[in-house]
C-alpha cells in the first residue's frame, strides 16, 4: 500500500511538471505574439501618419500653399513647448519673415505648377483606352544591365577572317522622381565607383504616345573574344580593342489617340484596353574602334517602318512588344591603315567602304508591367541591332542591349 501511494506521488509531480510547461509555453508564445504584434502596430501608425502628412501636402499645394503647409504644425509645436513669452515672440518675428518669403515662392510655383498642370490634364487622346494617372507624384527605383558585342568579317586573299569581341556586362542602380510627368534621375555603376570598370555609358530616353527617341553612347575599352581565320583561333585580350559609339532611334506611332508607348516604359500613361499601332522611324548609327594598326568608323543614316502592340491582361498585367526595322539611305564608312616604315615613318591609307544593300539598324522593344493600386512593378528591354559593310571585303555587325527592372509608385 505504501509502494502505490509513493508511485502515485511520483505520478502527480509528473503531472504537475507537464502542466507547468505547457503553461508556460503558452506564455512564451503569447509574448511572442505580442512583441510581433506591437511593431506591426507602430508601423501601421506611421503609415497613416504619412498618409496624413502628404494630404496635408496636397491640400496646400492646391491653395499654391506647397512651401507653408508646415505652418499649422510648427505652431501646434511652439504652442506646446515650455519656453518663455519672450523667446517666443522672437522666433515668431523671424519666422513672419521667412514666411513672406515662402509667400512669395510659393506664388512663382503655384502658377507653374498650373501651367505644368493644365498640359498634364490635356486630353489629346481617346479616355476609353489611356487615362493620366491621378497622382502628381510618381517614384520610381530601377536597376539596370547594358550589354554590347561586335562581329567583323574579312577577306585577305581569299582567306575569310572573322572576329567576334564583347564588352563587360554594366549594371547600375538608379531613382527616377517624376512630377505631372516631368521627370529627372540619377544613376550610380558600382563597379564604376569601385574601380573595377572602365567603360561609360550615356542613356537618354524620351517617350511619349505620338513620337519619342533614344540616345546611346558607349566608350568601351573592354572588348575581348577571339579571331577565326578558319585554321586557328586567337584570343583577343581586354584593351586592344577600343570603341566609341552613338545610336539614336527616333519613332512616330500613327494610332497615338489609343496605343501609348509611355504606358509601358516611364509609366506616365496608363493603358485600359489593348492597342497596338503602325511607326515610321530613322535611325542614326555611329561608331569608331581602334586597334593597333587599324580604324574603322562607320557613319549610317536609315528609315523605316514597324509596328508596335500593348496587351492588356487581366486588368493589372501589360505587355508591350515592337519592332522598328529602318534601312540605310547614307552611310560614309572607312577604314584606316597605320603602317610604320623601316625608317620610324608613319603612314596612313584610306579605304572607303563599299555599301552592300542591305545594310540595316533594327531596334526591338518589349516590356511587362503590373500594377496594383498606386503601386506597379516590371521589366523593360531594348535591342539595337545593325550591319554595315560587305562581307566579300569588310563587314561589321553590332549588338546593343540594355535591360531594365523597376519598382515605382504615385502619390
Amino acid at each position: 500500500m505504501f509502494g502505490i501511494l509513493k508511485l502515485n506521488n511520483g505520478y502527480g509531480m509528473l503531472l504537475r511538471a507537464l502542466l507547468l510547461a505547457v503553461v508556460m509555453s503558452f506564455m512564451a508564445v503569447g509574448a511572442a505574439e505580442a512583441q510581433e504584434k506591437k511593431p506591426r502596430k507602430k508601423l501601421k501608425q506611421l503609415l497613416c501618419i504619412a498618409d496624413s502628412l502628404r494630404k496635408e501636402l496636397r491640400k496646400s499645394a492646391d491653395r499654391g500653399q506647397m512651401l507653408q503647409w508646415g505652418d499649422s504644425i510648427f505652431m501646434a509645436e511652439l504652442d506646446k513647448s515650455r519656453m518663455s513669452e519672450k523667446k517666443k515672440q522672437r522666433i515668431m518675428k523671424h519666422y513672419s519673415k521667412i514666411q513672406r518669403r515662402l509667400s512669395f515662392y510659393d506664388r512663382k510655383l503655384f502658377w507653374g505648377d498650373s501651367i505644368l498642370a493644365a498640359k498634364y490634364k490635356k486630353v489629346r487622346f481617346d479616355t476609353n483606352y489611356i487615362s493620366r494617372p491621378d497622382a502628381r507624384w510618381t517614384i520610381k527605383f530601377r536597376g539596370n544591365l547594358s550589354g554590347a558585342d561586335m562581329q567583323t568579317t574579312t577577306v585577305t586573299q581569299d582567306v575569310e577572317n572573322r572576329t567576334h569581341v564583347m564588352a563587360d556586362c554594366r549594371g547600375t542602380l538608379s531613382m527616377a522622381v517624376a512630377y505631372r510627368g516631368l521627370a529627372a534621375g540619377v544613376a550610380v555603376n558600382p563597379a564604376k565607383l569601385a574601380g573595377k570598370s572602365k567603360d561609360f555609358e550615356f542613356n537618354l530616353n524620351s517617350y511619349s504616345n505620338r513620337y519619342g527617341f533614344d540616345v546611346v553612347y558607349l566608350s568601351s575599352k573592354t572588348l575581348h573574344g577571339h579571331k577565326d581565320n578558319g585554321t586557328e583561333r586567337i584570343d583577343i585580350p581586354k584593351g586592344k580593342i577600343s570603341q566609341n559609339a552613338i545610336n539614336i532611334n527616333f519613332y512616330y506611332a500613327f494610332n497615338s489617340r489609343k496605343f501609348s508607348f509611355p504606358a509601358a516604359f516611364s509609366q506616365s500613361y496608363i493603358q485600359k484596353r489593348s492597342a497596338g499601332s503602325w511607326m515610321i522611324g530613322a535611325s542614326f548609327d555611329g561608331s569608331k574602334t581602334t586597334t593597333d594598326d587599324l580604324t574603322i568608323r562607320l557613319n549610317e543614316w536609315a528609315v523605316g517602318a514597324g509596328y508596335a502592340f500593348n496587351l492588356v491582361a487581366f486588368h493589372r498585367f501589360l505587355f508591350h512588344l515592337s519592332a522598328l526595322p529602318t534601312v540605310t539611305v547614307y552611310s560614309h564608312d572607312y577604314t584606316k591603315t597605320t603602317t610604320v616604315t623601316d625608317d620610324g615613318v608613319k603612314h596612313t591609307e584610306r579605304h572607303n567602304m563599299e555599301y552592300h544593300f542591305p545594310s540595316a539598324i533594327i531596334t526591338s522593344r518589349a516590356a511587362a508591367v503590373y500594377s496594383w493600386r498606386n503601386k506597379f512593378a516590371g521589366a523593360t528591354a531594348v535591342y539595337n541591332y545593325s550591319v554595315a559593310g560587305d562581307e566579300d571585303h569588310l563587314q561589321l555587325k553590332r549588338n546593343k542591349w540594355r535591360v531594365r527592372m523597376f519598382f515605382g509608385f504615385r502619390f
